[in-house]
């Protein structure tokens, strides 16, 4: 349990900063490329050669899905793209229940294989691990594990030396959570506004966020994304609309179609949403992030179009950042899907056909693939979240 942070960051964490032993300074720096800076110090040091791995797994308390998030691996990993419910790995969910303790295994090869990153671990030689729930102001963040080939590698003078790297990786995945739970915390209140004004709002939002997660997981698998990518799309994606708060209301509720003119003053939402980011991004001290610049692409990009007919600045095929791909092509998906008051719903097929037809025109012919790929998946989504919004 890591309690509320304080006291383990003023010693531990400084006591190894202090120590010349770790750097934590860098916010330039990715998580991942955090934990891999964390495994080459510990692993330089007499008697911690093998440690083979450390990852981190995200919790996400609305759907229950804990998720592989991050990791630092001696050769291939052994997940990657991963989820699974927290109520299906029982194991886990007691560490939790039990406060937040700590958890040491001396040699995995003794547990049956009834879960996939079990089998996973078996199969690629790892024998041993330590596992810390992630627990902050009583709210569960997720999972550190350690691991190695070694048998009984976490014991004695060595789990001494261990534990405190443990505690801080923790803290740092926490804090890195938690900005993103800012984010997404701080662009919901304004979109509870603008809920009252605007019907694509609720269900639509989830919906288009797993719907997002899909495409991101598909493309992880074949470009070789990170799971820390997958995630921040997934957490940002319903943010893509915040500016509509700022569109006046004979606009944003006209029952009929746009003029001209009104359409111009409508585009403008990405504009007054890149202007709530960068406020946001200020307020909370978070300028130079992975995760600021994943919001701010997505916000900023997720109405350009591949052929560079899109807005606000017309830019063209790879110009436009992954995550606003991404994001175009769920958004538009879940908006043909779902009823609204001056439409039917279009059927799953005819919206495949429709993404299909605009690909290499109005979409990433890869983010249409991807998603398309994931339908069986999307119609799941679809129907878990079908009277929502």
């Amino acid at each position: 349990m890591i309690g509320d942070g304080s006291a383990l960051r003023s010693y531990e964490a400084q006591k190894l900063v202090q120590g010349g032993f770790l750097e934590i300074s860098d916010e330039d720096k990715t998580f991942k490329e955090h934990l891999e800076s964390f495994r080459a110090e510990l692993c330089s040091r007499a008697g911690m050669e093998a440690l083979d791995r450390i990852a981190v797994a995200t919790y996400d308390p609305e759907t229950d899905m804990l998720k592989t998030f991050a990791h630092a691996t001696e050769g291939d990993p052994p997940l990657q793209h991963y989820d699974v419910r927290l109520a299906d790995v029982p194991s886990l969910g007691r560490l939790v229940e039990e406060g937040g303790t700590e958890r040491v295994m001396g040699d995995l090869s003794d547990l049956p294989a009834w879960t996939r990153h079990t089998q996973a671990l078996q199969r690629d030689g790892y024998r041993s691990s330590y596992t810390l729930p992630m627990i902050y102001d009583g709210e569960l963040y997720g999972f550190v594990f350690f691991n190695s080939r070694q048998p009984g590698f976490f014991s004695g003078e060595r789990l001494e030396r261990v534990r405190p790297y443990v505690r801080v990786v923790a803290l740092l995945a926490i804090n890195a959570m938690r900005d993103a739970r800012m984010f997404r915390g701080a662009a919901r209140t304004a979109i509870a506004f603008s809920a009252i004004r605007d019907d694509e709002t609720g269900g639509h939002l989830q919906r288009m966020a797993h719907y997002s997660r899909l495409t991101a997981l598909e493309l992880a698998e074949r470009q070789g994304l990170s799971d820390e990518f997958v995630e921040l799309v997934y957490q940002f994606a319903p943010l893509h609309d915040v500016g509509k708060i700022g569109v006046p209301d004979r606009i944003l509720l006209k029952p009929g179609p746009l003029d001209a003119d009104e359409m111009a003053e409508m585009r403008q939402h990405v504009a007054h949403g890149e202007a709530m980011v960068e406020t946001m991004i200020r307020e909370l001290g978070l300028h130079a992030t992975e995760q600021a610049d994943i919001l701010r692409n997505i916000v900023a990009s997720h109405h350009e179009a591949w052929d560079g007919s899109g807005y606000l600045r017309g830019l063209r095929g790879e110009g436009i950042p992954l995550e606003g791909r991404i994001v175009a092509v769920a958004d538009v998906f879940d908006a043909l899907t779902s009823e609204r008051p001056y439409k039917k719903a279009w059927s799953i097929d005819e919206a495949v056909a429709f993404l299909r037809s605009k690909a290499g025109e109005k979409f990433d012919p890869e983010c249409v693939d991807a998603l398309c790929a994931r339908m069986d998946e999307a119609r799941a989504v679809r129907l878990r979240f079908l009277d929502s919004g």
